[in-house]
């Protein structure tokens, strides 16, 4: 996608450590841009007519892989849960390839209290948050796309790295299907994941 072959008709931000839900329609192209580089997003996709249908992070990664379209830190096509399985949006520029695609949890109240840490802010909360004026509750948080998020595994152990995304860095994915789209700047602040420090991200919508 070039600047001049679409229209951008909405831009705003998602301030650090906060999240936001909005309406993506079929045929229009999101894009998530890095402010300032090394943050990472958890983001959640829902049909817009129907909030039962949701992204599905391993279906999505198993699907890609067995198409040869994607791997389990870059997909291309990003599917709902079975029995759906609907190409929900279709990656067509990503400038960094490297999220943590394959898991679909977020960070949430229980795994800050594993750390000791009471009352931290967390992706579950603030995605619930975000979608409670469409009438969703909490438990109807669905899977998460771990955009940017930089994973190994070692020893059959997650090992957590900086974002390689810099400043600047952006992901386009085409809407397949009318969405209800929540994206979380995650408030992660004790691991490297964003760099130990918590950044705002961009949103734009084309046409």
């Amino acid at each position: 996608m070039t600047s001049t072959s679409r229209k951008l008709v909405q831009e705003f931000i998602v301030p650090a450590g906060e999240a936001r839900a909005f309406m993506l329609k079929k045929g229009q192209v999101l894009r998530i841009v890095e402010v300032e580089g090394k943050q990472v997003a958890d983001i959640v996709f829902l049909n817009a007519h129907d909030y039962k249908e949701a992204f599905h992070a391993g279906h999505t990664v198993v699907a890609n892989q067995l198409q040869g379209i994607g791997t389990i830190t870059k997909p291309t096509k990003l599917y709902s849960h079975p029995a759906r399985e609907n190409v929900m949006l279709t990656v067509i520029d990503d400038k960094v390839g490297v999220h943590f695609a394959h898991q679909g949890t977020r960070c949430s109240k229980l795994l800050y209290e594993i750390r000791g840490q009471k009352g931290h802010r967390n992706c579950q909360d603030h995605l619930a948050k975000a979608l409670e004026p469409y009438g969703l509750a909490p438990e109807d948080v669905p899977d998460v796309f771990n955009l940017w998020m930089n994973v190994d595994i070692e020893n059959g152990r997650f090992i957590f790295k900086p974002s390689l995304a810099d400043k600047g860095d952006y992901i386009d994915l085409l809407a397949e299907m009318d969405l209800l789209v929540a994206i979380s700047a995650c408030p992660q602040d004790l691991t490297p994941i964003n760099d130990y420090k918590l950044k705002s991200l961009g949103v734009q919508i084309y046409d």
